[in-house]
């Protein structure tokens, strides 16, 4: 049982280290496809002019979000002993996130990729794939702001530093913070999405950590 708890630990912290730097990578990739439009013939235009980072954004989300299903199941066992509730709780809704954020990765690729040589093209479609592509990911980011924090708060019974749970608990609030984009600017936004990727690398690598322990 030890030997198997330090394998998913092992694994579970290397996905969330992967799944926090690609989060990242993402918004960046985003940011230097420029500002988003909200005009259909401004889209299809952006998406034009920006088709390389926005492939390369679809692809990092994608990766992201299948990382984190090892990542939450680790994260879960490693807090479970500790605080059942809270545990639960927190790796529910990011459990429950991860469908939604690969639910809108495809709807984000129809802007950029072509299936049987269909691609959005229309500027009214374009309008509503980009509506609920960000109306979802302002969505999944409260989920995950509100799991951060309950996570954090159920860390201070485990495993975990007194620096981790007190990074949680600001990236809980500043991950709610980063779900308005269109209201805070896209330099705010991206320290909210840094500081949400650290806080996934510094759980991500205090997992790895317990997996020497666990054998």
């Amino acid at each position: 049982m030890r030997r198997e708890l330090g394998g998913l630990y092992r694994w579970g912290g290397i996905s969330l280290i992967g799944s926090g730097i690609l989060m990242l990578a993402r918004q960046i990739l985003e940011l230097g496809a420029g500002p988003q439009p909200s005009r259909g013939v401004e889209i299809l235009a952006w998406v034009e002019a920006g088709r390389l980072p926005l492939m390369l954004a679809n692809e990092a989300l994608f990766v992201s979000g299948m990382l984190l299903i090892p990542g939450v199941i680790a994260l879960h066992a490693s807090l479970a002993r500790v605080d059942r509730t809270k545990a639960a709780i927190g790796c529910g809704i990011l459990a429950a996130a991860i469908p939604v954020l690969l639910a809108l990765d495809i709807i984000h690729g129809r802007l950029v990729y072509a299936v049987y040589g269909l691609r959005i093209d229309t500027p009214a479609i374009a309008e509503l794939a980009v509506a609920l592509f960000h109306g979802g990911l302002h969505a999944t980011s409260i989920m995950m702001g509100v799991a951060t924090f309950v996570l954090a708060l159920a860390m201070r019974r485990g495993p975990y530093s007194r620096g981790l749970v007190a990074l949680g608990l600001v990236t809980g609030v500043f991950d709610v913070v980063g779900s308005y984009p269109w209201v805070i600017g896209p330099t705010l936004l991206l320290a909210c999405q840094a500081l949400y990727a650290a806080w996934f690398v510094a759980v991500g690598w205090r997992l790895h950590g317990l997996a020497g322990s666990s054998r």
